[in-house]
């Protein structure tokens, strides 16, 4: 008889704390379920919990929850469960202004007032929250599979679960579910069965989803574009807090005049989700202010917006204030600066970033350290196939900078540089190939990488094309061809392919005009071609000569 009344007991104080949290007393509420908890009872404890992580009748604190909705988790309470999940796959960070090693505050929270992340132990709570059926864990379970959290990325189980999920109405299962669909993570992409789960998601009040489903309208994802009606989907999540759809409306106001508001709607909208945190919008605002877009740039402006972004992490705004820093536009000049950013950008593996600082050590080449600096970045830019990187290091090799000079290894990075074409490297091999340097004599092969060049618009390559025409340098003479390449070289402002010109015109019966070859002898000249003025006055025999 008294071990009934005993256990009847935190069933009669948990209901007298849920009376008194539904008329607002809330510290009594609290009074109520921790004697209930305290004996035991799992509902209690997870209230209790709910109490700590809410501040409703006790102050805010995370860990005093984590530690009551540890107790009814481990007595199978479901959503004490899901709640642990959540606490340990978010973590919970400090309150901005709090130093953890006051004494105050010390006393008053001993066991801390952070939960660190943990993604196995979210794992664990969700698994055992998802067995019973608590919509929310399966969710985080697709979530988790989905980006691989602690485990394997596997697309067949997130939608697995978030198709258990979506079946209960939960709305972040619906988002993800239709995130896999559209990207095509789990099979083809169906952006219009994606369409129909961010629509669902975005009925069951998830505001995101209107983000995704402006994305839709304006790329004309299973459905026709249409940006007013984009417009209107960005806004509903952008007016929820979404920063995503806050930078979205922003940018479709500044490149689509014709859905109102302009400059004034788009900037504003970008500040927005600047000012939540959102790096690419501060680098859009950035750019924007960089451009000036009709009105004199503000480079100081675009300074601070890259700055910001570049201080959270954003790559390409690193890059970016490190120009400004290198040129001193908006900021003093400041090549420690310039260097550091740029440092910062490269080691996210941003591959400009590991270019520019390639080319910033190879031209102050100052020492031998230097020279293995540009050597070492534009190999780490080269590893991701780029083929200005791929170039430089031709050029490394061929000179010998940073690195024994080999002519035939400065071949290959050039021929690698030109399959993923790069017209220097394909004029590069066009010069390797007719002067045997590196790699066998080979005029044909010349003929072709010079062509391939030229027709990318290299003028160094177009001037060598036309001379191997005009001499019938692997192939057969064609000086019409001839003519054709050297004039567009020149109208690019190439003195030696004006020298060229003047050359065939004055001394190549077939295109005789003694008056027009002196013309192009004299723009030469003027440019300070040596050859040119050489030349002028007397026409010799034509040197077969690659330039």
């Amino acid at each position: 008889m008294i071990e009934a009344l005993r256990q009847r007991r935190p069933g009669r104080a948990l209901a007298r704390g849920r009376r008194r949290h539904r008329r607002g007393d809330f510290v009594g509420a609290v009074q109520c379920w921790l004697a209930a908890a305290r004996a035991g009872d799992a509902e209690a404890q997870y209230r209790l919990g709910l109490a700590y992580q809410q501040g409703e009748g006790v102050l805010c604190n995370a860990v005093e929850a984590a530690g009551w909705y540890g107790r009814a988790a481990g007595q199978g309470h479901g959503e004490a469960q899901a709640r642990m999940a959540q606490l340990c796959f978010h973590g919970c960070a400090a309150p901005d202004g709090t130093r953890p090693s006051a004494a105050a505050l010390a006393l008053l929270f001993p066991e801390g007032i952070q939960v660190e992340r943990d993604a196995e132990q979210a794992r664990r709570w969700a698994e055992a929250a998802a067995a019973q059926g608590v919509a929310s864990s399966q969710a985080l379970l697709g979530c988790i599979h989905a980006n691989g959290l602690g485990v394997e990325v596997d697309y067949a189980q997130a939608e697995a679960w978030y198709r258990l999920a979506a079946a209960q109405g939960d709305a972040q299962a619906m988002l993800g579910l239709g995130t896999l669909l559209a990207g095509g993570y789990a099979g083809q992409a169906d952006p219009a069965t994606a369409l129909v789960w961010f629509r669902a998601a975005a009925a069951a009040g998830e505001p995101t989803a209107w983000y995704f489903i402006g994305l839709h309208q304006v790329q004309g994802l299973g459905l026709d574009p249409d940006f007013h009606e984009a417009a209107a989907s960005f806004r509903r999540a952008a007016e929820a807090g979404v920063p995503a759809a806050q930078r979205a409306l922003g940018t479709l106001h500044l490149k689509e005049p014709a859905i109102g508001g302009g400059a004034q709607a788009g900037e504003s909208w970008l500040r927005k989700a600047a000012l939540q945190g959102d790096t690419e919008a501060m680098a859009l605002l950035g750019d924007w202010h960089s451009h000036g877009n009709g009105l004199p740039p503000n480079h100081a402006e675009a300074a601070g917006w890259y700055r910001m972004a570049a201080e959270l992490g954003h790559a390409g705004a690193q890059r970016l204030l490190a120009q400004l820093h290198r040129t001193g536009t908006g900021v003093a000049p400041d090549e420690r600066e310039a260097v550091k950013w740029l440092e910062r950008a490269a080691a996210q593996g941003d591959v400009a970033a590991q270019l520019g600082l390639g080319a910033f050590y190879a031209e102050r080449d100052r020492d031998a350290e230097d020279r293995t600096c540009a050597m070492d970045w534009f190999s780490r830019a080269a590893e991701r196939d780029d083929p200005d990187a791929l170039y430089n290091l031709g050029l490394l090799h061929a000179l010998g900078r940073g690195v024994t000079p080999d002519r035939a290894g400065a071949v290959g990075w050039y021929r690698r540089a030109a399959e993923q074409g790069s017209a220097p490297a394909m004029f590069r091999l066009g010069v390797a190939y007719a002067e045997g340097d590196g790699v066998g004599q080979d005029y044909a092969a010349a003929r072709l990488w010079s062509l391939r060049a030229a027709e990318r618009g290299h003028p160094g390559a177009q001037v060598n094309l036309g001379r191997f025409c005009l001499h019938g340098l692997g192939g057969a003479p064609d000086p019409q061809a001839a003519e054709g390449w050297l004039a567009r070289a020149a109208a690019q402002g190439d003195a030696r392919a004006m020298t060229a010109l003047g050359e065939l015109y004055g001394q190549w019966p077939e295109n005789g005009s003694p008056d027009r070859g002196a013309e192009w002898l004299s723009r030469a000249a003027e440019l300070g071609e040596p050859r040119a003025k050489a030349l002028l006055g007397s026409f010799g025999a034509v040197e077969r000569t690659v330039e």
